[in-house]
């Protein structure tokens, strides 16, 4: 009998097409991707490459982080987290910025409708933004390193804080976002392209945070947490298990508990102020992978 592809292996190639979108899309995820080998010839890399090296051997791996078994988020830990992040603030700034010009060359249309740049002059524009990455990578991870904070809390409480209680989505960002001006919501390569960027960034969340909520249901079966409400408890169980039966699931998509929700509504306004839309891209992509050193199974 002849077998046909699965439909997630032609996502890959065809999103490799010509769709305006999907080449931002590739763009983006080529830039991503892109440090890896650079990083060895750029100082800037090397130097925060140092910086993530200095907060995994004092705090553990990003998916070895344990939240505290009884839910709540302690305030000292949300203003240390907060600190931290507007210590990265102007070098955040400054990406998202270049990301925007990004976009808008994508979104400007030149003669009989066709956008005036191709992948290649999008590529140089991309180049132009390396040191910006590696300045906000270098700066974020220095300000963790001040503020006594391990790369895998900090993780934690942004995509706790942004994905899961405020819903900002991973897709919202650089690159990743369809529906502008100058945009085909109907081309096929443009949809395939987004949904393959899609996958990428939830696998990617998945893989960190869900070893994160086993070492917190763990110790909370272990009897760590004395007292500790029933429903907290069969509300952990019940997204763990959740997570582990669909590895595109953000934790808590369908909402937080009252012990999250009620650690974070005092900081609302301050962590909604210090969200970067494009710049959340970054946060998620080179968190995985200058923090851990490989891939959470």
């Amino acid at each position: 009998m002849e077998m046909t592809p699965k439909k997630s292996s032609s996502k890959w190639l065809i999103g490799l097409g010509i769709g305006c979108g999907g080449a931002v899309v590739i763009v983006i995820l080529l830039v991503i991707a892109g440090y890896f080998f650079i990083r060895n010839t750029t100082q800037g890399f090397r130097e925060s490459d140092g910086l993530m090296k200095s907060l995994t051997a004092k705090y553990g791996r990003i998916e070895e982080f344990c939240p505290d078994p009884g839910g709540t988020i302690p305030a000292g830990r949300l203003e240390v987290f907060l600190a931290a992040r507007e210590s990265a603030a102007g070098a955040r700034t400054k990406l998202e910025e270049s990301l925007e010009l990004l976009v808008k060359s994508r979104d400007s249309k030149g003669e009989h409708g066709r956008p005036p740049g191709t992948i290649f002059q999008a590529l140089r524009t991309s180049v132009g933004m390396v040191p910006q990455i590696s300045d906000f990578l270098k700066v974020r991870a220095q300000a963790l390193l001040d503020a006594e904070m391990g790369a895998g809390e900090y993780y934690y409480l942004y995509v706790i804080a942004y994905y899961s209680w405020l819903k900002k989505t991973p897709m919202d960002g650089a690159g990743l976002r369809f529906g502008g001006p100058g945009s085909d919501s109907s081309d096929p390569d443009d949809q395939d392209a987004l949904a393959v960027s899609k996958d990428m960034n939830l696998m990617r969340i998945h893989r960190l945070v869900l070893p994160m909520l086993q070492c917190q249901l763990a110790k909370l079966g272990s009897g760590g947490t004395a007292g500790a409400d029933g429903r907290w408890r069969e509300a952990l169980a019940v997204e763990v298990k959740a997570m582990e039966a669909d590895r595109y699931r953000l934790p808590w998509q369908n909402g937080v508990p009252a012990e999250i929700d009620n650690s974070l509504r005092p900081f609302r306004e301050r962590l909604e102020a210090g969200f970067s839309r494009m710049a959340d891209l970054f946060e998620i992509s080179a968190s995985q992978r200058r923090g851990t050193g490989r891939p959470a199974n």
